[in-house]
């Protein structure tokens, strides 16, 4: 597989042809105005068409030492490289089928992708844009967390029980946790050392230690169907937020306690969650398009806005530099964009 144009610097100016093609940012107005954003204190800065064609998008992955976010373009079958600064597309890895969880280690310049379709995870070296490694990982591969001071990638297993781990320094299997049905996303919790995984079968958020690779802890999730979502949020307490996808709740849990600090009504289908740790915002995206907004600050987190950010906007990323907020929406006039918001 290969990455259509580098990753290096000499992408800069990629996108003077990319424009042409409807790479470049189009405004918010226009062929989707009819599905325009409409989240209050939040306006739309920008309606950028995407390549590929107008199907699902999943995770996002913002790494701000680059400047650059990584889209998961699970309908394609491929990774979107959008430079921040340049507010451009310019690159695509190709070949993760049906790709959906990504992470990071950037001592290795490795990019993980889990390719769902084909039960494995795709290591993709981020100089050169190539996979250089397919890992299996258990059935349906979703999220994936990496703790680096192991070298270990955290794989939840949709499709199965449990939780896959990988030897990200070798690229092999290490082993397999057993966790209970419905795994969600993985999120590695750098206060407590532990990863976070949501289990929907047996309502709850289990804790891994990942060096014995063993489940240390099970923090109970009443009233919380699906659970699917995860945030870890140490910016000013160590907690962890939930979504539920079977009746759109969002919760917090307080890891010191164990308990459920606050139940908050979202949009229906609530997917991914995004943290601006500078405002203190959290952003909890659906599948019914509603974003909901917020303020984390504090040990009583409260609902700050919601509203319409497009159609199937269940997938959120937040720069905390600019705090400009990343929606990928598979279909805007028959066109996947990417609409970027900025709160007012």
């Amino acid at each position: 597989m290969r990455l259509t144009v580098p990753l290096g610097m000499a992408l800069i100016g990629l996108l003077a042809a990319c424009g042409a093609a409807g790479g470049g940012a189009a405004p918010a107005a226009g062929p989707d105005a009819a599905a325009a954003a409409a989240v209050p204190g939040y306006r739309t800065v920008a309606g950028i068409r995407l390549p590929g064609n107008a199907t699902r998008w999943d995770y996002q992955l913002l790494d701000t030492r680059a400047d650059r976010l990584y889209l998961a373009h699970e309908g394609a079958n491929q990774i979107v490289v959008f430079d921040l600064a340049q507010q451009r597309v310019v690159g695509t890895v190709s070949g993760i089928e049906s790709v959906q969880g990504l992470t990071l280690a950037p001592s290795l310049g490795r990019l993980y992708a889990s390719a769902t379709g084909r039960d494995e995870v795709a290591v993709i070296d981020v100089a050169t844009g190539q996979v250089v490694a397919r890992v299996p990982a258990g059935t349906a591969p979703d999220g994936l967390a990496y703790v680096s001071s192991l070298g270990r990638l955290f794989v939840s297993d949709s499709g199965g029980a449990g939780e896959t781990v990988i030897d990200a320094r070798t690229n092999r299997p290490l082993g397999r946790i057993e966790l209970g049905d419905g795994v969600g996303n993985s999120q590695y919790d750098p206060f407590t050392g532990r990863v976070l995984v949501a289990v929907a079968g047996r309502h709850e958020l289990a804790a891994i230690d990942p060096a014995s690779s063993s489940v240390v802890a099970r923090y109970p999730l009443p009233g919380c169907e699906g659970a699917h979502g995860v945030q870890v949020d140490v910016s000013s307490q160590d907690r962890a937020f939930i979504a539920c996808e079977g009746n759109a709740r969002l919760l917090g849990l307080d890891l010191d306690t164990g308990r459920v600090a606050a139940t908050l009504e979202v949009g229906t289908g609530p997917d991914v969650l995004s943290l601006d740790p500078g405002l203190h915002r959290l952003y909890v995206a659906s599948e019914s398009g509603v974003l909901t907004v917020v303020d984390a600050a504090g040990s009583g987190p409260t609902v700050l806005t919601r509203g319409s950010a497009g159609p199937n906007a269940h997938s959120v990323a937040v720069d905390p530099d600019t705090h400009l907020v990343y929606l990928p929406l598979a279909s805007v006039g028959g066109r996947s964009v990417l609409r970027v918001l900025a709160p007012q």
